[in-house]
């Protein structure tokens, strides 16, 4: 039972990293990352230019609803946390029962 219970585990460990790896592998290019550069030597003498000159418009500043600002920081501190007290139980009750002084 432990056997296969490590062996899940175990699975479901390279399953979760090997998700993790796709989008890094997805991103190679085919072509050893090398870009070859242009080879002409003519140089072009004249410029085109628009009809209409269109300028871009101002970046709007987006303010973040309260939910981004606080709440999701707020979650993640808690996780945080609420990670390191396990921990800590574990170490304190398991760890700490597993070996007796002998006298």
């Amino acid at each position: 039972m432990r056997t296969v219970t490590r062996f899940a585990f175990l699975s479901l460990l390279v399953l979760i990293m090997s998700l993790a790896a796709v989008p890094a592998m997805g991103a190679e290019s085919d072509d050893g990352g090398e870009e070859e550069a242009p080879t002409t030597t003519e140089v072009v003498e004249f410029e085109y230019l628009p009809a209409t000159v269109i300028e871009a418009p101002p970046a709007d500043v987006v303010e973040q609803p309260w939910t981004t600002k606080f709440l999701v920081p707020a979650g993640i501190a808690l996780a945080m946390i609420a990670v390191f007290v396990t921990v800590v139980q574990y170490f304190v009750r398991v760890v700490r029962s597993r070996y007796k002084v002998v006298e």
